[in-house]
């Protein structure tokens, strides 16, 4: 939550705002913590990563600035990777690619120490996650040997020899993923299943199958990437 909203929550309803901030208190600054201050910050990092939450921003500064690293940072989102998918990655790594830009390569070393985060501290501007995939590059370069891996196995997902599940349901199968995650690389999947064969309709009517278990929010999300879409392919313009 960001400081307008908390002053905002702190004026309608005080009492619940105080409990909470006495809550956020005993998890981002105990006392006496088994578990270090700079670990707690990377975990709130990693669960917002996970949601898709621009909240991440903060929760990575305050890990630097309690003595993590970018390297330690960017493992911690890699084992994360295993139990959520690589969505969690792709969400982090702008904020990761800024952060390594506005320090240098400084960040990546152990003795790293970044400024404590204040009301004021900058705000980094990531954007989007991006269609040509930029963040994947950096993260070849930090990391090579992962993202070698990495690649070995999306390509057995996303290029199979001899599929049993077609390309296009497979894509659709991650469309319906990305929605439920409210994730911006939604519209790319969506188009390679155009490619692959898969109609509008029936990209729609995959979402609103899962929008049962996952709720109208799903397709909510969905369908200004759906429309835009259709009205390329109607204009003949869709590529």
């Amino acid at each position: 939550m960001d400081l307008d909203t908390s002053d905002w929550l702190a004026r309608i309803d005080p009492a619940y705002d105080q409990a909470r901030r006495h809550l956020a208190r005993l998890v981002e600054a105990p006392a006496a913590p088994a578990l270090a201050v700079k670990y707690r910050e990377i975990i709130q990092a990693v669960v917002l990563g996970c949601r898709a939450n621009p909240a991440i921003e903060t929760h990575l500064r305050s890990a630097l600035a309690a003595g993590s690293n970018l390297r330690e940072i960017l493992e911690a989102f890699q084992a994360a990777v295993v139990l959520d998918g690589f969505p969690a990655l792709h969400y982090a790594l702008p904020f990761l690619m800024a952060l390594h830009q506005e320090f240098g390569d400084a960040i990546l070393g152990e003795k790293f120490v970044a400024p404590a985060v204040t009301p004021h501290s900058k705000k980094l501007s990531t954007g989007p996650v991006s269609r040509g995939m930029r963040e994947w590059a950096w993260l070849d370069k930090m990391d090579p040997d992962y993202d070698r891996a990495r690649r070995d196995i999306t390509a057995l997902v996303w290029t199979p020899a001899a599929p049993a599940l077609p390309v296009k349901i497979r894509e659709l199968v991650a469309c319906v993923v990305l929605a439920y995650r409210v994730f911006p690389t939604l519209d790319g999947h969506l188009r390679r299943a155009i490619r692959e064969g898969a109609s509008v309709r029936e990209l729609l009517e995959g979402v609103e199958a899962a929008s049962l278990p996952g709720g109208f929010p799903v397709l909510h999300y969905a369908l200004p990437f759906l429309n835009d879409i259709h009205d390329e392919i109607e204009a003949g313009t869709f590529a």
